[in-house]
């Protein structure tokens, strides 16, 4: 039975113990419909059900013969770096734990007597799951974002809740004198801005980022990276960046 509102999953059980696999499978589909789980015996046959199949979990054990869990955890790494990997073995310690974690895992579970383990390794899946997709949704939403303003012919720069530069595109560092982002990243707005202005577009980032508003556009006097100053037109408004509040200044000349 599904805890929660998810789309069907696709689980990838390693173990060299067939009959073992197939318990594990079994309850983890009867734990949630939406998981499916397929199973393989080596890390052999893991890869190739890997390269034939659209995986979004491994859960695997430990110790198997030929190759074990961490060494496939390595060659996931390799190719699948932010595939969910849960490490379910009966082999517990110290030294593997943080060989794992060392080696990327996502989680590691020790496998334990009765039902109750399936309770818990299905909610481990749900949450890596849950957890790379929402990532996933918002590196699609910041390449979207790139890909819309990094060509857009206005400047536009993103500052974070400390007035520290986040992002300028390429108008914006051409119009700041700037080689490249390097010379502006992590300056706060008020270094490109004439003293005589900065305590007033303070208070307006500050109305900005606590009452989620744009702010009327402001002529400025705005001084480059090479002391030039230039005239220009700001309009200041809320967004999100990579999960963060930030204020999107868009300049006009």
């Amino acid at each position: 039975m599904s805890h929660f509102s998810i789309d069907s999953v696709t689980v990838l059980h390693v173990d060299d113990e067939p009959d073992f696999g197939e318990i594990v499978a079994e309850f983890l589909e009867r734990e949630d419909a939406a998981f499916s789980v397929r199973t393989a015996t080596s890390v052999d046959d893991a890869l190739t059900v890997l390269r034939n199949e659209s995986i979004e979990c491994v859960v695997s054990d430990y110790d198997m013969p030929d190759r074990d869990g961490l060494e496939l955890l390595e060659l996931v790494r390799d190719d699948y770096p932010d595939l969910p990997f849960i490490l379910f073995t009966g082999k517990g310690s110290e030294e593997i734990a943080s060989q794992a974690i060392s080696a990327g895992v996502t989680d590691y579970l020790q496998k334990g007597v009765g039902t109750e383990q399936y309770t818990v390794l299905a909610n481990r899946i749900r949450n890596a799951v849950r957890s790379t997709r929402a990532e996933t949704a918002v590196q699609r939403t910041e390449d979207r974002y790139h890909n819309l303003v990094d060509t857009a012919p206005i400047p536009i720069l993103l500052f974070d809740r400390n007035w520290e530069a986040l992002y300028a595109n390429e108008a914006a560092v051409a119009f700041l004198d700037a080689d490249s982002f390097a010379e502006i990243a992590g300056k706060k707005a008020s270094d490109f801005l004439h003293p005589d202005e900065r305590d007033t577009a303070r208070e307006r980032f500050q109305q900005l980022i606590r009452d989620d508003v744009s702010v009327p556009e402001k002529e400025y006097r705005v001084i480059t990276v090479t002391d030039e100053v230039k005239e220009a037109t700001i309009a200041t408004a809320p967004g999100y960046y990579r999960g963060e509040k930030v204020a999107q200044a868009m300049v006009y000349r």
